[in-house]
């Protein structure tokens, strides 16, 4: 059993997250700003704005998820939110999977763009791709147990749980139909099964279904 933290486990990726890790049998608190949102069944609520949080509040984890989603209008919450987690983290021997965006991605190897670079401006969702970038970038210079997950370019809340996917490194790949999708649900399950498993720590890594 892991003693697990989801941060803004209310969200779309946090409560499948944290239903998923309660199901397996671990400890299991949800962090939240709002707890009359939370709709599934987690071992301990702590009702508080990820702003407000303290290293105590994150003390004791095995692993900390962090799926906060900015609202439109304050996409800089993103690096502001990054540079909090990593203060409070710095003394604290916790591993962090960051739900992160398909924007941090490379195209290649090379290394030389990301997807974000390649994608039109004006998209109305496009401060929150260049936003998480920009945090991205942040937790890789830091010196947390970090593991930035980037889902794939289509991040689907409604696909089933179909247990084939790949995991990446962090180059944006596709699959045999040359498609970047993959649902919540299987990428909650990348999620427990990296915490039961120990793997892809100090990684940025993606995902996509086969």
């Amino acid at each position: 059993m892991k003693k697990i933290a989801v941060i803004a486990a209310s969200g779309k990726a946090g409560s499948l997250i944290a239903q998923k890790a309660f199901g397996r049998g671990h400890e299991v608190t949800a962090i939240v700003r709002n707890k009359a949102r939370l709709k599934v069944e987690v071992t301990t609520i702590l009702e508080k704005d990820i702003f407000e949080l303290t290293s105590e509040d994150l003390a004791g984890f095995d692993a900390i998820v962090l799926a906060h989603r900015a609202p439109a209008g304050h996409e800089e919450d993103y690096s502001k939110v990054a540079h909090v987690m990593i203060k409070l983290l710095e003394n604290i021997d916790s591993r962090l999977i960051v739900v992160g965006g398909a924007s941090s991605l490379y195209l290649d190897e090379s290394h030389e763009k990301l997807l974000l670079d390649v994608t039109p401006t004006d998209l109305p969702y496009y401060p929150t791709l260049l936003e998480m970038a920009k945090a991205s970038l942040i937790y890789e210079a830091s010196k947390l147990n970090v593991t930035f997950f980037s889902p794939a370019e289509f991040f689907d809340p409604e696909g089933a749980q179909t247990n084939n996917y790949t995991i990446t490194g962090d180059v944006l790949e596709h699959n045999k139909a040359g498609k970047s999708r993959i649902s919540y649900a299987d990428y909650a399950e990348a999620v427990l099964n990296m915490i039961e498993d120990g793997s892809h720590q100090h990684e940025h890594i993606g995902i996509y279904e086969n």
